[in-house]
């Protein structure tokens, strides 16, 4: 007989109390109870006990675990990520944690948000986890997905509204002034982008949009009548975003409704993201 796999739990930072920090835990047991998984409160406070009672009361049908980590808890949070499903932060985030985490991972304010809208930050070379996220995010709350390029012409041809690549997507790379410089050039690009899931999953009101601006905010924009924003985040680490900046930076800290920002697809996370059944059969291998 083979063993059950143990549920990959549903995490969420206990901070202690704060307006953000109960919006974020009320925000992850949802999220728990519509994705049928465990929530583990995660932190460093001595007295978790309050808001595992809180959370046991408003949900009385999620198995809900308190978990004490060591301060600092980077290193600790950053472990058990790796056989999670999904973490929650309040906003503003801790870059440490949330530059690090191996499953996905929601920024949530303390503001209620809409519902209805997914809104995903795209770019050619954004990884395909990102947008099959937002495509499952969409599904699962029934809502309709809109797929965003923003393009300003600049130094730096269209802009990555999710993830910060240097070297060949650089000027030297062929995505300078004279690549990708137009609003026709990165409307085609969108809708190669796009196409299979347009076809894939035809029930889906799918809304690509291209707009001249700044990627930041027009996210940031978007984001106030979203359910949820989807973006992506560079495997290259802090050092490159401290040198260069990333446009995922300014829309996290200024976003009316929850970021998912997920991970490039790397050990041990290739086999958590992707969800059986859910991805269009052209794009299977």
């Amino acid at each position: 007989m083979t063993a059950a796999v143990p549920a990959r739990p549903v995490l969420v930072l206990d901070d202690g109390g704060t307006v953000a920090g109960i919006a974020a835990q009320r925000w992850a047991a949802a999220e728990a109870c519509r994705r049928d998984l465990p929530l583990e409160v995660v932190g460093t406070q001595a007295d978790g006990a309050q808001a595992v009672r809180r959370l046991r009361g408003e949900y009385p049908r999620l198995p809900v675990q308190r978990r004490r980590l060591p301060d600092p808890l980077g290193r600790a949070l950053r472990s058990l990520t790796a056989d999670a499903t999904l973490l929650a932060l309040p906003a503003p985030a801790a870059e440490p944690v949330l530059g690090s985490a191996f499953c996905p991972t929601a920024v949530v304010p303390a503001d209620e948000t809409a519902r209805g809208r997914v809104v995903v930050g795209i770019a050619p070379w954004t990884p395909e986890e990102v947008l099959r996220t937002a495509v499952d995010e969409a599904l699962d709350r029934s809502a309709e997905l809109v797929v965003v390029r923003a393009w300003r012409a600049r130094t730096h041809g269209l802009l990555d509204l999710a993830r910060l690549l240097p070297g060949p997507f650089g000027p030297d790379g062929g995505f300078g002034p004279d690549r990708g410089g137009t609003a026709e050039e990165a409307g085609r690009d969108l809708e190669h982008l796009v196409s299979p899931w347009r076809i894939g999953y035809r029930t889906l009101p799918l809304h690509p949009i291209v707009v001249h601006g700044d990627a930041a905010a027009v996210l940031t924009m978007l984001s106030v009548d979203a359910e949820l924003l989807v973006l992506g985040r560079s495997g290259r680490g802090a050092l490159v975003r401290a040198v260069a900046g990333s446009p995922g930076d300014d829309v996290l800290a200024a976003a009316r409704c929850p970021v998912l920002v997920v991970p490039e697809p790397a050990p041990p996370r290739r086999d958590v993201l992707p969800r059986p059944g859910m991805l269009p059969a052209l794009l299977q291998d």
